[in-house]
């Protein structure tokens, strides 16, 4: 792999800082005799399980690698927003029209064992009963989508919600690894999730608002998605024939979320006239959960619509 001063090759990069390497930039993982690998923590961290220490203690210490040229799709969101549901209600409904979906196993570095784990067992939990909890939480993930012959489309990137917004401290600047992700040579599209009534209070959504009017002017060039999730909780946003009504949602949103849209407005005289916005939006819902006695809960996945929309507008900003 081709090394520069900006952290970037050709085909993408290897998130960290430190001195130089043979791998890219960072802390080499590797070193002298009696050298110990960093190790992750065994419990949990904020809810981030396989970090090592010095990634617990500064998350500008993580470190990911993007290395594949593909089309990148970051799907952005607070914890609890559902981008592990999205992610895996997306794989089942392409896996199940004929795309695969393979996880990139050298995302994460190799002392992240969970990862390692992780990317062994995604085909399963994809299709469990049950939604991942405990030691099956997803973190970090990136999985490459390939076409029926194996040639790819794109790549969906999950990493920590609250590395994207943390409410208790909302004007931080992002971890190092993200920075990278917004550099990357790859073609970016950026998926926001929102959500109707989503927060503790108006301040919580218009500290949401600011954190995304705020990224760096050169991502407005991206690709960009905006997709409501757990539409299927508010009924009354539904038409008679049972589909989302999506002009009602987004005007929803845009009441929920004043100003959200802004930065993305058309600003050409012409095709404004004919295309307010620069991004496409997609009501979403990855299903119904259940819980159990025993604390789990059982996934049911929603209706095929949903992750068909979604990955309608996923295709539309990678080809186009």
């Amino acid at each position: 792999m081709a090394e520069n001063n900006n952290n970037q090759t050709n085909s993408g990069f290897t998130s960290n800082i430190g001195e130089e390497n043979s791998l890219g930039f960072g802390t080499p993982p590797s070193g002298g005799p009696g050298f110990t690998p960093p190790q992750p923590e065994p419990e949990k961290q904020g809810g981030i399980i396989g970090l090592s220490d010095n990634e617990i203690k500064d998350p500008n210490e993580i470190v990911v690698t993007v290395s594949d040229p593909a089309p990148v799709v970051v799907l952005f969101g607070a914890r609890t927003s559902g981008k592990t549901m999205a992610l895996i209600r997306l794989t089942q409904y392409l896996e199940k029209i004929g795309y695969q979906v393979v996880p990139n196993k050298t995302f994460r570095p190799a002392y992240d064992n969970h990862y390692e784990r992780i990317c062994k067992e995604y085909p399963k939990l994809c299709h469990s009963k049950y939604a991942p909890d405990g030691n099956n939480v997803i973190s970090f993930m990136l999985v490459k989508v390939l076409d029926k012959i194996g040639r790819p489309i794109c790549q969906l990137l999950e990493a920590p919600g609250e590395h994207y917004f943390d409410p208790n401290d909302p004007q931080k600047q992002f971890p190092t690894y993200i920075t990278n992700i917004m550099q990357l040579s790859n073609k970016r599209v950026w998926m926001f999730i929102v959500e109707q009534d989503w927060g503790s209070d108006q301040v919580m959504r218009d500290m949401y608002v600011q954190r995304i009017n705020n990224m760096p002017a050169n991502l407005r060039r991206d690709k960009i998605i905006f997709t409501c999730h757990k539409v299927d909780e508010h009924p009354q946003v539904f038409l008679g024939n049972g589909m989302p009504n999506k002009n009602q949602i987004f005007k929803n949103i845009k009441n929920d979320y004043p100003g959200i849209f802004t930065p993305f407005e058309n600003r050409n005289p012409i095709t404004r006239l004919f295309r307010k916005y620069n991004f496409q939006f997609v009501p979403f819902s990855a299903g119904a959960f259940t819980p159990t006695d025993s604390g789990r809960q059982v996934y049911t996945p929603g209706q095929d619509i949903y992750p068909k929309l979604l990955w309608k507008a996923i295709l539309k900003t990678v080809k186009g």
